[in-house]
């Protein structure tokens, strides 16, 4: 990156580093820190990131990218590297994926191939024991007639471990002696449906479709259709020189919305879809819900992690000389953008230690307080608020609210749990009550009123309004429906 006195730059001058607070920071989720970290990159020519490569599900180390965790066997790892993926759309889509299965390197844009006998696939097992094709079948059921049935399982099975569809819509048209119509408004539906971009016939369609949904909920880079839809193989080999040319926009630009599409869409849906069992209820979410703290059982105790301390560290490079231009500005012109970049490199990366230093410190806490709920289960987890946290750490309420929220914990166990669930004093009354269901006769199946009373009888004096609203949150039917 070039440094010289112009306009832009005097526009980014007068951009107050101050407006990225501690407070943002730490609220933010550990997808969003990411997007941060990579903006601050390309805007900043002092920061400078050292990526390790970690899983980005248990935090252990990857010796060979590409592949599934040899410690957790989880495919979690960096944002899938769309270079390779943007450089052929006129492929057959067996091609595409091999063109595809790269690994995002954000420091030279490196790739490794995927070893396909070891990747997760979520359209044959996830962790609830509900496929992804079933889940997908559950939902187009609400949206399709009894009639257009059999082309949502014929759409369905016919996705590949990627969720890309590999027969085409005449084909089941012919196969199922239906319009193809039918069949097409039945595969628009499927579109619809979470993860986005599932469906999908080719890698352009899949990335409109996630870029159309996000749209309807934030407004995306200007550029990001325009790339997309025509740019595809050029933004694959980096050619942002000419595809700025050819759009008459500047470089930064095309860079910019390259970016966009990097960390916001997902060359493969079905990868970015898992099933997690949290305590009280089965959470369908995505891969994006990555833990933030890793628990390990060691030999001294409980100790805590946090994944992004170990993968990302930082350094402020002033020696940028070698940026400037030969012919241009001089050093002492460019002392004042100089330490401007300096100044803002420091405080960005004074804002994230400061993250993880809350970060690790409410969960050594919470860790030491719910020591038996760690050993023994859910039963044994004792009552706890944020605001003891914050009491007994010498922080604002407001401080452990923002390092809680949005934040996810792995357990000793392997369980992803939300780290809201240490605070949640339903979780033991919640197993209880599952396993009194659990234990009930087929023929008899208890009311919420009888599961009160069993429940009042073992000391836990709760109303059978509140045994309704846990059992609905948990997604267990009620009596007649069990």
């Amino acid at each position: 990156m070039q440094l010289q006195p112009t306009p832009k730059s005097d526009h980014m001058l007068r951009v107050n580093a101050k407006l990225i607070t501690s407070s943002t920071i730490l609220h933010l989720t550990a997808e969003e820190l990411e997007r941060a970290i990579d903006q601050e990159r390309i805007e900043n020519p002092v920061f400078e990131v050292d990526e390790q490569h970690v899983c980005l599900f248990c935090g252990a180390r990857m010796y060979v990218l590409g592949r599934a965790c040899t410690t957790c066997g989880r495919y979690a790892q960096p944002a899938q590297g769309m270079s390779e993926v943007f450089s052929r759309t006129d492929v057959p889509i067996e091609a595409e994926w091999s063109n595809a299965e790269q690994l995002y390197d954000s420091d030279n844009y490196g790739f490794a191939e995927f070893d396909r006998d070891e990747e997760f696939d979520p359209l044959v097992s996830i962790a609830t024991g509900e496929t992804l094709a079933e889940i997908l079948l559950q939902q187009l059921e609400a949206l399709v007639t009894p009639g257009d049935e059999p082309i949502a399982e014929q759409l369905v099975g016919n996705l590949n471990e990627r969720g890309y569809l590999e027969i085409s819509v005449s084909e089941i048209g012919e196969l199922l002696q239906m319009p193809i119509e039918r069949v097409d408004y039945v595969l628009s539906q499927l579109h619809t449906l979470e993860p986005l971009g599932i469906g999908a016939r080719n890698l352009r369609e899949c990335l409109l479709i996630q870029l159309l949904a996000l749209s309807e909920q934030e407004t995306p880079h200007p550029l990001a259709y325009t790339l997309i839809d025509r740019h595809l193989h050029s933004l694959g080999r980096n050619l942002y020189h000419e595809i700025a040319g050819e759009l008459g926009v500047s470089e930064q630009e095309v860079r910019l919305g390259s970016h966009y599409i990097r960390t916001m869409l997902h060359p493969f849906p079905a990868q970015t879809y898992r099933a997690e069992v949290s305590y009280g209820h089965a959470d369908h979410v995505a891969a994006y819900m990555r833990p933030d703290v890793v628990i390990r059982k060691g030999a001294a105790g409980f100790e805590v992690e946090l994944i992004e301390e170990k993968r990302f560290r930082f350094q402020s490079n002033t020696d940028v000389t070698a940026s400037l231009p030969s012919a241009g500005a001089t050093y002492r012109e460019m002392q004042p953008y100089l330490h401007h970049y300096s100044d803002r490199s420091r405080f960005f990366i004074g804002c994230v230690q400061r993250r993880w230093q809350t970060l690790k410190r409410v969960a050594e806490l919470v860790v030491e307080y719910q020591r038996d709920f760690l050993e023994h289960g859910v039963r044994f987890l004792r009552p706890l608020t944020r605001s003891e946290v914050a009491t007994r750490l010498h922080l604002d309420e407001g401080t452990v609210s923002r390092a809680t929220a949005n934040k996810y914990v792995l357990l000793p166990s392997g369980r992803l749990m939300p780290f809201s669930d240490f605070f949640d004093g339903s979780l033991g009354v919640k197993d209880i009550l599952r396993e009194l269901i659990s234990c009930e006769e087929p023929k008899r199946r208890l009311s919420d009123e009888e599961l009160a009373h069993l429940l009042r009888a073992r000391g836990i004096p709760v109303a059978r309004r509140t045994v309704t609203k846990y059992r609905e949150e948990m997604r267990i039917g009620s009596s007649r429906e069990r």
